[in-house]
């Protein structure tokens, strides 16, 4: 079995230098893909490393060695979670054996596959998995069609249907820099939350050996924005009618700022999104360069400084807000 080269550490199979270590196991089953993302070094038409996915390596260790780690790295308390990455190989009763092991762990086990019906579904979660990702990626469906191949609106009527059947069970990712405006992205967050499907943001990275190779990632205040959005509607319960847009942006609420601030202020919103425990280090980033996902709390200065690029409030509204919520704080202690 792949497993993440931050997993390899964590589980102790390999030493590298790291400054945040995985709360999650991300493990990955199978390599070279059947389908053709052109945004995946495991697409059956790329020229990427096939130890790839995403920006990490992925180097190989008998499942044994990996059960051990596991075992070893809940006892510490470090590890909270399993998560398998299926790449369509068609191995699936190889998938199930390795399901079974994995959940006699202990650990909340998720797998993100491409998942074909609601019977596939229950045969997973009848053989211990704790959740299901069933990946969106691009939401607008021209680009939907064009990068991943077949029609966004079936996929969405799936998952949702899913959601209905398997409650609480159900998430999805969505990667960020596709070719979305961002009233496309909020809408869709917020029909997706409304039918109860949990929502992962990525940022897209261009990897060699793709046709997206040289496509950017996204644009930093972009990326705030959702961040902020996604918060709000999965955290805070906004809706659709809750976001102003101007130009496909999001650039106001119907809600006052101190109201939103308050609820970011605490920098949550731009730490790593989706299932529990799930920090991903470095899925989307290089050290030293833009930080999308934060994989640990945010120190103050990082929540204003992500607050600021989100170009949403003036610098007036937001040490405002921060000067309320400094009395708040001195107050309660």
């Amino acid at each position: 079995m792949r497993v993440s080269i931050g997993t390899a550490h964590l589980l102790g199979l390999k030493q590298i230098k790291i400054d945040a270590l995985p709360t999650t196991a991300y493990l990955m089953h199978g390599e070279g893909c059947r389908r053709n993302c052109k945004f995946c070094a495991q697409a059956k038409d790329s020229e990427s490393n096939s130890k790839m996915l995403s920006r990490i390596i992925w180097p190989e260790y008998d499942l044994n060695q990996v059960i051990d780690g596991l075992h070893k790295s809940k006892k510490e308390g470090i590890l909270k979670r399993c998560c398998i990455q299926v790449v369509d190989d068609g191995k699936n009763i190889e998938l199930e054996e390795e399901i079974k092991t994995l959940a006699n762990t202990g650990l909340p086990l998720c797998v993100s596959k491409s998942v074909k019906s609601l019977e596939e579904i229950e045969r997973m979660l009848n053989l211990g998995v704790d959740r299901i990702t069933i990946a969106l990626d691009a939401i607008n469906p021209v680009m939907y069609e064009e990068i991943k191949g077949g029609s966004f609106e079936k996929r969405m009527d799936f998952l949702k249907k899913a959601a209905r059947t398997f409650p609480g069970r159900i998430g999805t990712h969505i990667i960020v820099g596709l070719g979305e405006t961002e009233e496309e992205l909020i809408r869709i967050m917020c029909d997706l939350a409304e039918s109860n499907v949990l929502v992962a943001l990525f940022a897209f990275t261009p990897l060699k050996g793709t046709p997206l190779k040289e496509h950017p990632q996204p644009d930093e205040r972009k990326y705030r924005r959702s961040q902020i959005a996604r918060y709000l509607i999965f955290e805070c319960g906004y809706r659709i009618e809750n976001f102003k847009f101007s130009r496909d942006r999001l650039v106001d609420f119907n809600k006052s700022s101190e109201e939103i601030l308050s609820f970011i202020l605490n920098g949550k919103a731009f730490e790593t999104s989706g299932c529990p425990d799930c920090n991903r280090p470095y899925y989307n980033e290089r050290p030293g360069g833009v930080i999308y996902n934060y994989p640990i709390p945010l120190i103050f200065d990082e929540t204003l400084k992500a607050i600021k690029m989100a170009a949403i409030w003036s610098a007036i509204e937001i040490s405002r807000v921060f000067q309320m919520w400094e009395r708040k704080v001195r107050a309660f202690k």
